[in-house]
């Protein structure tokens, strides 16, 4: 695993593609006849949900200590399951270029007050393809505050953009550790 993994890895492990780039702005004003559309990477919304008090893994690391105190077996190999399954899914949205619209569910009135300032007709991870009239808005970072991060949870949200996403069987092949 290349340094880069390891240390994304190490960034949703501890709580915590790239949205196209091109003809992107941070403006809200619409160029004339122009159907603005948001992008994200989801990457960084994965970091900043996974640091976030959004993210249920304090809820259910408590109920799995009562879990174990009281020897309930069938609540502690549920609880052990839904851990190994939550990190993995972390792991492909915080590494790879996976949709992430649970992720999104908690700040959803914010998605929409984002839409509304940015003047834009949708917001999307990314577009395959646009006509000529669509332009392409990039608010990564105006969802990314939605989940109010730290400084460094901010800076690390955002900086994870620079490293290419993981390619998607790699990451089916990385265990679930948490």
């Amino acid at each position: 695993m290349s340094r880069t993994a390891l240390a994304l890895a190490s960034v949703v492990a501890l709580g915590a593609g790239a949205a196209l780039g091109i003809g992107q702005t941070k403006d809200a004003a619409p160029a004339a006849g122009k159907v603005r559309i948001g992008t994200y990477d989801n990457r960084s919304i994965a970091v900043a949900y996974a640091a976030s008090r959004h993210n249920p893994v304090k809820d259910k690391v408590a109920a799995f200590d009562r879990a174990k105190a009281a020897d309930d077996r069938d609540a502690i190999k549920e609880l052990e399951s839904w851990g190994q399954n939550h990190q993995r899914l972390l792991h492909f949205q915080g590494f790879g270029h996976v949709p992430v619209p649970e992720l999104l569910e908690p700040v959803k009135d914010g998605v929409k007050e984002v839409a509304k300032r940015r003047g834009l007709s949708a917001i999307t991870m990314a577009c395959d393809f646009t006509s000529g009239n669509v332009e392409l808005v990039d608010v990564t970072e105006d969802l990314v505050k939605l989940y109010d991060p730290t400084e460094k949870t901010l800076k690390t949200a955002l900086g994870v953009r620079s490293a290419k996403p993981i390619d998607l069987i790699r990451l089916a092949d990385m265990p679930a550790k948490h």
